[in-house]
């Protein structure tokens, strides 16, 4: 009997073990969402956990929607829009949520307009299968306050500032160059990005170039893959220094449209008069067929397509 009662214990603890195992299973397998609200200083963001009802694209951005239209009945934060400012309505079409605001979106402050679009991105982008988020006034695109439309936003235009302090963010008009479907011209892509200031702009430039273009009928001129081991600028002159990706994992395109790219997208948004471009610290190589690394180069516009030349 006593022997009976040792099994049926060592039986019943394994069983229990065997149960909170698979409850620990469980929760690890529990993707977790975030909803996004504004702090209490009015200065950053808060999340808080947010379980779906239902693990698709439809019901996550219906039920999100509705999330940001309620009201906050927390002592802790508030929501992210104003009680005076209406969003109409949303669609949600192909990879792209699409909110409609009334007029009332236009009189918010600086500051919290800025977290209210951050907060609304994060939130819809987190969601599988919505990368981009774009907001309507009226049913017309939004424009900032030059009169420059939005467009299409994504998560990798917010995500670094995250819960960060307001004053970390900056905005900037850039030209970046790419290359054309052909790959024998570069091609213009006039982009406004918003980003952390505690990232130098030259440097915001280069992962954007390594991002690709966003628009249709370009090609990317650098690998995603090359990875960015320092960018600065010293008497006019910016540094750019890459892994050995750089010269390896290289793209379809003329040799001179990689090296134009990062200079006259440098040039364009930054007081320099020239590039240098190394590989981990060393310019005594060559890029593709005949680019020698060992010298600064100026821009060049000679490269870019009729349609694009100024």
């Amino acid at each position: 009997m006593r022997n009976i009662k040792r099994i049926l214990a060592v039986f019943l603890s394994f069983c229990l073990l065997t149960a909170a195992g698979c409850r620990e299973n469980q929760e690890e397998k529990t993707t977790e969402y975030s909803m996004y609200y504004l702090a209490l200083s009015e200065t950053k963001l808060e999340t808080v956990p947010y379980e779906p009802s239902e693990q698709s694209a439809e019901t996550m951005v219906e039920e999100i929607y509705q999330l940001l239209s309620q009201p906050s009945d927390s002592e802790e934060y508030l929501k992210l829009l104003p009680e005076e400012v209406l969003m109409k309505n949303y669609t949600f079409e192909g990879q792209t949520v699409t909110l409609n605001f009334d007029e009332a979106y236009k009189k918010m402050n600086n500051v919290r307009e800025i977290l209210v679009r951050t907060g609304m991105v994060l939130a819809f982008t987190q969601i599988p299968g919505v990368t981009y988020v774009e907001f309507l006034e009226n049913g017309n695109p939004m424009t900032d306050s030059d009169g420059n439309e939005l467009g299409r936003m994504e998560r990798g235009d917010f995500v670094e500032n995250e819960g960060k302090n307001i004053n970390s963010y900056v905005f900037a008009d850039l030209n970046l160059y790419f290359a054309n479907e052909d790959g024998d011209h570069l091609v213009r892509e006039a982009r406004r990005i918003h980003y952390s200031s505690n990232v130098p702009l030259e440097r915001v430039i280069v992962e954007k170039l390594l991002e690709g273009p966003k628009e249709d009928g370009m090609l990317p001129v650098l690998s995603s893959n090359t990875k960015i081991l320092g960018v600065s600028i010293v008497e006019g002159i910016c540094y750019v220094n890459f892994d050995k990706s750089f010269l390896t994992e290289t793209m379809s395109v003329q040799q001179e449209l990689s090296i134009y790219s990062i200079v006259n997208s440098l040039t364009d948004a930054c007081k320099i008069h020239g590039v240098q471009i190394s590989v981990e610290g060393d310019t005594k190589v060559t890029f593709r067929e005949s680019m020698g690394l060992d010298q600064i180069y100026q821009a060049d516009y000679s490269y870019l397509g009729s349609e694009d030349e100024s």
